[in-house]
């Protein structure tokens, strides 16, 4: 039996969802859950520790998206170790196309789209096209001689002309029924669009734009690259897809496989694929694309947006408090992983217990030297050591009827995380409990009156929550 680490077993992007888990932790043996990530951690930088979505890499260079003011970021990791950003340049980016040694661009979604020179040492701002409407936002995209094909969401895909770079200029739309058009890979003469809630569209080239297949995907697919006549789409929450293109009009679906978290951006380099996955980067092979198998993965700093993998296996995550570099391979480090990595104890009257699990992913003896805990929280060890690969269990009170909004601190030998935060709660009162009324407030309605909580008192309520693109 093998522990599972999939959403079906815990959602780890809801912090309050261990409630439903107390009970399945409790009394599990160590080694159940045993397991080696496969994957070394190199070093990290947080030049700019806000909001990194998306990153590339070309040599010894990883060009980096941040979506919080730095924007395109460029950092030298000839030593992976201890990569150095070395050129900034706004406005906020969401993602990051290279496309060869040359040309990159960074797409800011309603600022546009920027052209780069990245021949020489460093970066050369060359020019933007950015759409007259508020409501444009420019995703992602890719480039078929002097034409950059962008994802244009909601208006589908924009043909840009880049001939002069300097002065890029938009010369044709194709709408793909109003949908989400999030990323665009090129395959021969063909668009593979990552085409958010809809899946997949196909959208040949040769006599003008039009579409020339569509693949329903659970999910929302918001990035997609290729493996050969292989497909790797990234469908959110709903895991990561195999699609076989090798016909253009006739795509076939390979294989579906759940990732710990939410999807947002991956790489792909000699049949392996690196995913982020939130709070966890996750490897998988593809070498069989209808059996997809997930061989490696790593807790990241906070939440890991997107990733690459060079062709050596270097890999390069943003995680939105930074850049961080990996190599596949085991750690010959401890490497420390705490689980779940927050709890949330709800209303604590008297006394409450769960369990935490720590685990060694490393190839050498982690030794957990202290644990510090906040008042009101208590553990039955504070000090241990977990073999390679192993686990310990660590039985976690919460007492009182205080309320506690603070992080527990475990300190080992893993030279990469001297200190692992774990965050903690009890008694929170910056949100409601569970089985207490929920707080009044007004909403506006499709219909154009406000509605209460209040003036629906013994109804059904049902609330949609959605981005304003």
């Amino acid at each position: 039996m093998k522990y599972d680490r999939s959403p079906k077993a815990v959602n780890r992007r809801n912090p309050r969802s261990m409630h439903g888990f107390l009970v399945l932790l409790v009394g599990l043996g160590t080694m159940l859950f045993a397991d080696i990530d496969n994957l070394e951690f190199l070093g990290h930088n947080e030049a700019n520790p806000y909001h990194l979505m998306d990153v590339e890499i070309v040599g010894n260079t990883a060009y980096v998206a941040n979506g919080l003011g730095a924007g395109f970021e460029a950092y030298d990791i000839s030593d992976p170790t201890s990569p150095q950003r070395f050129y900034v340049n706004g406005p906020s980016t969401w993602r990051i196309q290279c496309y060869g040694d040359t040309l990159a661009a960074s797409f800011s979604r309603r600022d546009g789209v920027g052209l780069y020179d990245i021949s020489g040492a460093n970066p050369s701002y060359l020019g933007e096209y950015d759409p007259p409407g508020a409501a444009e936002a420019l995703e992602g995209g890719d480039v078929i001689g002097d034409y950059l094909y962008c994802a244009a969401h909601q208006n589908g895909i924009y043909t840009i002309d880049i001939s002069n770079p300097n002065n890029p200029q938009k010369i044709d739309e194709f709408s793909l029924n109003n949908s989400a058009v999030w990323n665009i890979v090129v395959k021969d003469s063909f668009l593979i669009a990552a085409n958010g809630r809809h899946g997949l569209a196909i959208v040949g080239i040769a006599g003008g734009l039009h579409t020339t297949a569509t693949l329903s995907l659970d999910g929302c697919a918001n990035d997609v690259n290729l493996d050969g006549d292989i497909a790797v789409v990234s469908l959110g929450v709903h895991g990561l897809a195999t699609v076989d293109v090798s016909d253009p009009h006739t795509p076939l679906l390979l294989d579906v496989i759940e990732t710990d978290g939410c999807v947002w951006g991956s790489g792909v380099a000699n049949h392996l694929v690196i995913a982020g996955s939130w709070f966890v980067m996750e490897l998988f092979d593809i070498s069989n694309p209808s059996a997809v198998q997930r061989v490696g993965w790593d807790n990241t700093k906070t939440w890991a947006h997107g990733a690459d993998i060079r062709d050596d296996s270097l890999i390069v995550v943003a995680d939105w408090r930074g850049m961080s570099c990996y190599r596949v391979g085991p750690d010959q480090d401890p490497d420390i992983d705490v689980y779940p990595l927050v709890l949330d104890f709800g209303a604590v009257s008297g006394t409450m217990d769960t369990t935490v699990i720590v685990r060694n992913t490393g190839a050498s003896t982690l030794s957990i030297t202290s644990i510090t805990l906040p008042s009101g929280i208590t553990t039955d060890i504070s000090s241990f050591s977990v073999a390679p690969g192993d686990s310990q269990s660590v039985t976690v009170t919460a007492t009182g009827s205080g309320s506690t909004y603070d992080n527990i601190f475990y300190y080992s030998n893993d030279p990469d995380e001297v200190a692992f935060r774990q965050e903690v709660y009890k008694n929170n009162t910056s949100y409601p409990q569970y089985g207490s009324a929920a707080p009044d407030f007004n909403l506006y309605g499709t219909d154009g009156q406000y509605h209460s909580i209040s003036g629906n008192l013994g109804k059904v309520i049902y609330l949609e929550f959605g981005g304003a693109w």
